[in-house]
């Protein structure tokens, strides 16, 4: 009985240490979670510069999130989500789907650019995330792998405060700021019962690139797509001829030539 007494002990012992163990390293475990899978959703490099939760409030904090241009872009970034506050139902952190009170986003920068070719990032941002959700078979894998995935439900995510940076290469570079609206989503997930890790880098990554689209194409930038730079200089190059030519052909008139 003595022995099976210590036994008991020893068990618990580990127990409470792995508690301990995964209790300290939240923060990191979090952290690498958003980089796997934000990048696995993008299709670029998401990195996180640091992550606060505090598991007795339920409240977190991350900042320095950044989700990197797509490759043929100047920018080394296309967001930038500035400080992101969340706070968690601490009655659900032992279930499956944990429930996310609020999950906000404030002062994001964006990236828009128009390349030489008349690409956008945001198009090819967005093309990626379409690829990403066709892989099914990485995702059933990982899950067979390790486990029933863990899913949340998010009641409030709020995007605000939000600006673009309009970069088009046919324009010589110059610059433009544009304020984008605020982005309002209620139960995001709960009515599949949940979304993955993954699935929410898609939703809150398209619903980005849709409220930037929007809000680009009422200063012109549309007419940049499908379009090479070169194609915007030859034009302007051959209406300013035609210019000076009809001038020539004028003055050859007055003089009586």
């Amino acid at each position: 009985m003595k022995k099976v007494g210590i036994g008991v002990a020893a068990l618990l012992v580990i127990v409470i240490a792995g508690l301990a163990y995964v209790w300290s390293s939240l923060d990191s475990i979090v952290k690498d979670a958003i980089q796997t899978y934000g990048s696995q959703a993008t299709k670029t490099e998401v990195s996180v510069a640091d992550v606060k939760i505090k598991l007795g409030s339920g409240e977190g904090a991350i900042s320095g999130l950044n989700v990197g241009n797509p490759k043929g872009f100047t920018d080394p970034n296309i967001f930038q989500l500035g400080l992101i506050s969340t706070k968690i139902d601490t009655s659900t952190v032992t279930k499956n789907p944990v429930v996310i009170d609020e999950l906000i986003i404030r002062d994001p920068a964006v990236f828009y650019e128009i390349s030489k070719a008349g690409v956008s990032n945001v198009d090819v941002l967005k093309k990626n995330l379409g690829a990403g959700s066709s892989s099914g078979k990485e995702s059933k894998a990982s899950e067979e792998s390790s486990g029933e995935q863990v899913k949340v439900i998010i009641r409030k995510l709020v995007v605000e405060g939000g600006k673009a940076k309009v970069l088009i290469a046919a324009l010589g570079g110059k610059e433009q700021i544009v304020t984008l609206p605020a982005i309002r989503l209620t139960d995001v997930g709960k009515k599949s019962g949940g979304v993955t890790a993954l699935e929410v880098a898609q939703i809150l990554s398209n619903a980005m690139l849709k409220n930037v689209k929007g809000s680009v194409a009422r200063i012109g930038v549309n007419q940049y797509l499908g379009k090479s730079a070169e194609s915007f200089t030859k034009g302007a190059l051959d209406k300013a001829g035609g210019g000076a030519n009809n001038l020539g052909g004028a003055l050859k008139g007055l003089l009586g030539n």
